[in-house]
């Protein structure tokens, strides 16, 4: 996000009586959040955060209020085009304006801390304020945010209309996914990810920084994957332990691999918790591509340390060593 005028600041009053239900879905790194986004979103009933929130961030009400909002999200659109951006990179998910993203880059960009804090909490809050107000509506917003896993209780304790969706993946699975992603980003600078973080900007910027970050995630990534996993590690175990300080009517969990076994009954599961229907017959069928996965070879050589670090993450949803099964 580049650092442009504050456009929006002479309208800041707008959004003074603006109130907003926000729902979150939560999950480690490269655990399905992405996905699961995309087919919440696809229902038409949520308020996503999108790259056009995040990008034009200081001018979304000017946009809104000078009908310049379509023209902004088609020149960022054809912005991406242009630099040959059909996807992330890290996936195959294609974006546009209107990909749905995760609003840590918003709190990164500003604050450099990429979850909720007391510091950033009120730009969290105006952020939320301003999608609501530009999308005229009384839908929920649907936030998305793996850094906020760790946090769901602080969350809940500022915004005690909360509800959230948690989803789950076999360790092995988002380990090597995470090693995948951070090796993509690190050999060759992304431009869709320089114009969302300021931070990969500044890594780029400095060699001494990035060399040995791309030594651990490259050619020593068993480094890499040891380090992931601590953090995966202390962000399951603080599931584990604050989940049930949740009331039950306000959170709903779920796997990615039962989510791609039938995403059908699990999205309509995930709708009916939320109290949200669904006003159009959508095949969610359509949003899974089985494929296989390869496991990163440190992954699996580091299969028992994995475990150790995880093993009451792994017991409570049965995920298995052997598990090397597709999704």
């Amino acid at each position: 996000m580049k650092n442009i005028e504050n456009k929006d600041q002479q309208h800041m009053q707008l959004l003074e009586n603006v109130e907003f239900q926000p729902v979150f879905i939560l999950g480690l790194h490269r655990s399905g959040t992405s996905i699961l986004y995309k087919m919440l979103n696809a229902t038409g009933c949520f308020n996503p955060v999108t790259a056009y929130h995040l990008i034009r961030y200081d001018q979304l009400l000017t946009n809104h209020i000078n009908n310049q909002e379509e023209s902004s999200k088609k020149e960022l659109t054809e912005s991406f085009q242009e630099k040959g951006l059909d996807d992330r990179g890290i996936d195959k998910l294609k974006i546009n304006a209107d990909f749905a993203e995760e609003y840590g880059f918003l709190l990164g960009q500003k604050t450099l801390k990429m979850y909720i804090t007391p510091k950033n909490l009120p730009l969290f809050t105006e952020m939320a304020k301003k999608i609501q107000f530009i999308s005229e509506n009384n839908k929920p917003i649907l936030l998305k945010n793996p850094y906020d896993l760790p946090n769901f209780l602080h969350i809940k304790q500022v915004f005690p209309n909360a509800k959230f969706v948690f989803i789950h993946r076999h360790p092995f699975k988002t380990l090597s996914s995470n090693i995948k992603a951070v090796d993509v980003l690190l050999k060759n600078k992304n431009p869709y990810t320089t114009q969302l973080f300021r931070l990969y900007n500044k890594i780029f910027e400095n060699p001494l920084i990035l060399i040995p970050i791309r030594l651990c995630f490259s050619r020593f990534k068993i480094f890499g994957v040891m380090f992931l996993t601590m953090n995966s590690s202390k962000a399951t175990k603080y599931y584990l332990k604050n989940i049930k300080q949740l009331p039950k009517q306000d959170y709903i969990s779920i796997t990615y691999e039962e989510l791609c076994e039938n995403p059908q009954k699990n999205i309509e599961k995930i709708m009916k918790s939320l109290n949200v229907k669904i006003d159009k017959k959508i095949d969610f069928t359509s949003f899974i591509k089985t494929r296989k996965i390869d496991l990163d070879p440190s992954v699996l050589k580091l299969r028992k340390f994995i475990f150790k670090f995880m093993r009451k993450y792994v017991k409570c949803f049965g995920y298995a060593p052997e598990d090397v099964s597709n999704y």
